[in-house]
């Protein structure tokens, strides 16, 4: 008995789905990947932000130099390690938008110490890792510096504490409304701020002082 000899539309469409199946898949995998590669980039970028957070950018014009200071606040209990690869962190991106000739990082524990003695230190970036010698180069040519580093590694179990930050924060606001040159200027503030948040003068007298301590050490 012969058997039939199949059409060429049933070849066709054999040859078809076996083009269409593994098409399929592709499709199908395709958009996942690219949809893990966007959400590590995200991912990638989120770590970045919760290490350290740039809190002001200031613009110097002197003499025809361009320098640019940045209050950095590092998050956690960075060590000096870890504040030297957080520098190389800030550079690369501040650089992309900040043509300078020499640049200051200061780095804080918090925000409410902005404008003071930066408690985890300092970097510079500028040739020879020295401010001085911003006019070496011209802006923008970062190959021609390096990093000159002053970092404090502290005693973390030494910070103050959350309370303790905004009471030394009501002191030193309080202070800076006083006159210089009042002997009894900051007996008046302690008087003033242990009455606002009901507390013994020596306890706020110990804060100032920790916080003293905390900055210098």
């Amino acid at each position: 008995m012969k058997k039939k000899r199949k059409s060429n539309k049933v070849y066709r469409l054999r040859r078809l789905a076996v083009f269409l199946v593994p098409l399929g898949f592709a499709l199908w995998f395709w958009p996942q990947e690219s949809s893990f590669t966007t959400q590590l980039k995200s991912e990638q970028t989120s770590i970045s932000e919760e290490i350290y957070t740039i809190e002001e950018r200031t613009p110097i014009e002197e003499d025809g130099i361009t320098r640019f200071e940045y209050d950095i606040v590092v998050h956690g209990e960075p060590s000096t390690d870890e504040l030297q690869s957080v520098s190389h962190d800030v550079i690369d991106d501040v650089k992309q938008s900040d043509q300078f000739q020499a640049a200051l990082l200061r780095f804080y524990d918090d925000a409410a110490y902005i404008g003071t003695e930066p408690p985890l230190g300092e970097a510079v970036f500028a040739p020879e890792g020295d401010y001085a010698l911003a006019d070496w180069v011209e802006p923008g040519q970062t190959d021609e510096m390096m990093f000159g580093w002053q970092l404090r590694e502290k005693e973390w179990a030494t910070k103050l504490t959350d309370a303790e930050i905004q009471i030394w924060r009501s002191w030193q606001n309080q202070y800076t409304k006083q006159n210089p040159d009042d002997p009894d200027a900051k007996a008046k503030v302690t008087r003033i701020i242990a009455t606002k948040y009901e507390l013994d003068p020596k306890t706020v007298q110990q804060i100032v002082l920790k916080q003293h301590v905390w900055a210098a050490l």
